[in-house]
């Protein structure tokens, strides 16, 4: 028996499904199984076709398409779209019925997935599993100040770029039922410190990433104000797109953990952004537990003068 289900594609980023007709048995495909109907159906799947206009393009005898468009027709793989009187004869044009086929083993299935959890990084999950593991987000997303404070009287522009995360991690928990975001200065003020922190922007702009600075193994250098990173071998970056993204036990609660994305400037702090949130599967891939550091460099890859991408200096 042949029936038409939708299939899901859960690594699909698009999360399209497509229509398939699906059987329990092989046989009622076979039309499909031989060179010239697997041609057929490819032919069809960009758009409907006459079988004359099948048998000039695929250089196939018109007897031999007609017999084998039948079959398919036969099968219900294809069908007819419209029928036209041409030249004292009918031309029929023909279509795909369906977006594919399958044969269905009667095993017991699963759970269907939401598009939110098929689709999302466990690369980027397994990274902040401490900020998700309760189904909501656990901890502070920290982003500087856009008023005059810390000793240089700095005021933060990359706060906006945490949006993007929580884009990102908004996949894996439901919203919040507290606003999770907190600026730097009140972070303190309300004595915060101590919770799981993910802390956006470098020590220039926010005073909670000149606080954790001292605990991080890739760390930025207090000379030129806070004007390159030094490695963990004392070697030095200082390009404007350099960032880091690092992972450590929060110093103020060694129960708890802090993530930093920030970079020299605010367009090296939207480099970290990217980094985490487009590029997970990369920078995460061997990650599983514990601390971690990456250096990176923010990369324009489509020539626009915005960065887009990055290249990974340090990882460990």
């Amino acid at each position: 028996m042949t029936k038409e289900k939708i299939l899901f594609d859960p690594k699909s980023e698009a999360g399209l499904a497509k229509r398939v007709l699906v059987s329990d048995k092989p046989d009622g495909f076979r039309p499909a199984s031989g060179k010239v109907g697997q041609k057929v159906l490819a032919l069809l799947s960009s758009g409907p076709k006459y079988p004359a206009e099948m048998a000039r393009t695929l250089n196939i005898h018109h007897q031999t398409i007609y017999y084998h468009v039948g079959r398919l027709e036969k099968a219900g793989l294809i069908s007819r779209v419209r029928s036209e009187h041409i030249r004292g004869g009918e031309a029929n044009l023909f279509a795909l019925a369906s977006d594919g086929y399958a044969v269905e083993f009667p095993g017991k299935g699963e759970p269907m997935p939401t598009l939110r959890s098929s689709s999302r990084s466990k690369a980027l999950g397994r990274f902040f599993k401490e900020f998700l593991e309760k189904g909501e987000f656990d901890g502070w997303v920290v982003v500087g100040s856009p008023l005059q404070h810390g000793e240089a009287g700095t005021q933060a522009r990359d706060g906006h770029y945490a949006v993007q995360l929580g884009f990102a991690l908004g996949q894996f928990v439901n919203l919040p039922s507290r606003f999770p975001v907190k600026l730097d200065v009140d972070l303190r003020a309300e004595k915060l410190l101590a919770s799981n922190l993910i802390v956006v922007g470098g020590p220039r702009t926010n005073v909670i990433a000149e606080d954790l600075n001292p605990h991080l193994k890739i760390r930025f250098s207090q000379s030129g104000f806070w004007g390159s990173v030094v490695d963990e071998t004392g070697r030095s970056y200082a390009s404007e797109l350099d960032c880091i993204v690092e992972k450590a036990r929060n110093p103020w609660d060694p129960q708890k953990t802090c993530v930093i994305a920030a970079g020299l400037t605010g367009a090296g702090t939207k480099a970290a952004i990217i980094g985490i949130c487009n590029f997970a599967e990369v920078l995460f891939q061997r990650y599983r537990s514990g601390d971690y550091a990456a250096l990176l460099r923010g990369a324009d890859r489509d020539g626009d003068g915005k960065v887009d991408s990055v290249d990974v200096l340090r990882q460990f």
